[in-house]
């Protein structure tokens, strides 16, 4: 992040975007090779097409596909489009956005027309960067003073700024002169692994064909070191050696792979750019009295109430901030409260304000009106199943149909005896016996337990 030039506007209008612009060209110039990337802001983008109509505008991808995910769904074809260097695979997954739907690829060509894929960016600015997470950065950077008035705002980003260059500029001064910055090395040195897919095919010294075996189809690429180009497109948009030039060079001895980065990353350039001084500056107490022919008023915009926002307001796809002391641990959503509850039949506080509160939603099996730990929720093993009521029929109940008595086996015997069992006791029993033993006819009493005796405790003598 490289702080060139911030500004205080109360609204995001062509006329403030303008005036910035304006001041930044002071501070800049207007140099041949300029891109500046914005997001979905028009007057943003008729600004920058103001006064500077040579730069490169580029648009955030962030900003668009979540733009294009409010209406169109299931195009993974726009992800790798906006990240391919070549203009045959933007066009190749383009084309098969156009096969699926007609109408997703007009409203990008009408809504969207800067540039928001690498394949259209100018390779001389060496910089391929597809988003604009770098002015989020800064933001959250000087989160924790965002609530000072303004003239201590810019005082204490100035001190921030004149703190973090000192610093830098004293690693750039460690650095060895004329070399590679020793970040973009270790960055290097790291992608040389894993290239075992990378089949070389020598032609010169300084030139090969590279075969790719990677995605199950064969794709050759040309590697040239002396004009430093590949034709995957990567090496020229970057600066860096792309897996291509790495794999070729590193098979080789006596290369010193330096040599084929660009001049933007020498230590040369990381001092130049931290070069100039920042003045500090007094408090006000000490300032200089200036008499104004004019009389400076307050603001004619009026402040929104409540107290001022220190975090970005985050978009649908990044889900809300968490608020201490909620019982959920997230922000209620306005507007999906006022879906849930109309402003006349809202309940009220203890202040008598009308209170907005949308309907819940479990997140076990997703639908509203209950929580997760309800009893209603069918997910969480305690919801009550009514049983539906049978309705009664009239049916008589016939009396049971006398059975004949079935004798007892051996082993019941055994087991409901109460004691011992003789042999003639369970012939008897058993009918084993010969006719004149035993009486079919008479009924079979079986033996009954005897009540166990009570066992008292025997009494201890004791001899005095």
């Amino acid at each position: 992040m490289y702080p060139v030039a911030y500004g205080f506007i109360a609204s995001e209008t062509t006329v403030n975007w303008t005036w910035f612009m304006e001041q930044l060209k002071k501070a800049i110039g207007d140099p041949p090779l300029l891109a500046i990337c914005s997001d979905a802001c028009k007057g943003l983008e008729n600004a920058v097409k103001n006064v500077f109509p040579n730069a490169e505008q580029r648009e955030c991808f962030y900003h668009l596909a979540r733009n294009f995910k409010k209406r169109f769904r299931g195009f993974i074809q726009i992800y790798p489009a906006a990240r391919a260097y070549r203009e045959e695979i933007f066009y190749d997954n383009l084309a098969k956005m156009l096969s699926e739907s007609s109408e997703a690829v007009q409203w990008l060509q009408a809504n969207h027309k800067l540039l928001w894929y690498r394949c259209g960016f100018n390779p001389d600015i060496k910089c391929d960067y597809i988003t604009s997470n770098i002015a989020e950065s800064f933001n959250n950077w000087i989160r924790s003073h965002k609530d000072l008035p303004v003239a201590d705002l810019a005082d204490k980003i100035r001190e921030m700024i004149m703190v973090l260059w000192h610093k830098r500029k004293i690693i750039a001064y460690r650095l060895p002169e004329g070399m590679i910055l020793p970040a973009i090395m270790v960055q290097l040195r790291a992608n040389t692994r894993g290239l075992g897919h990378l089949k070389i095919v020598k032609c010169s010294n300084w030139s090969a064909e590279v075969w790719d075996h990677s995605s199950g189809v064969s794709v050759r690429h040309i590697v040239k070191l002396e004009q430093r180009t590949c034709t995957c497109q990567e090496w020229q948009h970057t600066g860096k050696p792309c897996q291509h030039v790495l794999a070729y060079v590193t098979r080789q001895r006596g290369i010193d792979l330096e040599q084929f980065v660009h001049d933007y990353y020498l230590v040369n350039r990381f001092r130049a750019a931290y070069g100039r001084e920042i003045e500090p500056m007094t408090d006000k107490t000490q300032w200089p009295k200036v008499d104004l022919p004019f009389l400076v008023g307050a603001p004619l915009a009026k402040l929104p109430p409540g107290r001022l926002r220190k975090l970005r307001i985050k978009g649908w796809m990044e889900g809300g901030h968490k608020k201490k002391g909620s019982k959920d641990g997230k922000f209620t959503n306005e507007m999906e409260g006022e879906k849930g509850c109309d402003n006349d039949t809202a309940p009220t506080n203890a202040k008598g304000k009308k209170m907005i509160r949308g309907p819940m939603t479990c997140k076990r099996c997703g639908e509203k009106g209950h929580r997760q730990a309800s009893s209603k929720c069918p997910l969480n093993g305690t919801a009550k199943k009514r049983k539906r009521r049978q309705p009664r029929k009239n049916v008589t109940i016939q009396p049971a149909e006398p059975s004949t008595p079935r004798r007892p086996t051996r082993e019941e015997i055994l087991r409901d005896s109460p004691g011992r069992v003789t042999r003639s006791m369970l012939a008897t029993l058993l009918g084993e016996g010969t006719s004149s033993q035993v009486d079919t006819n008479s009924p079979v009493r079986m033996p009954t337990a005897a009540a166990p005796k009570k066992m008292t405790p025997k009494r201890k003598l004791h001899i005095g």
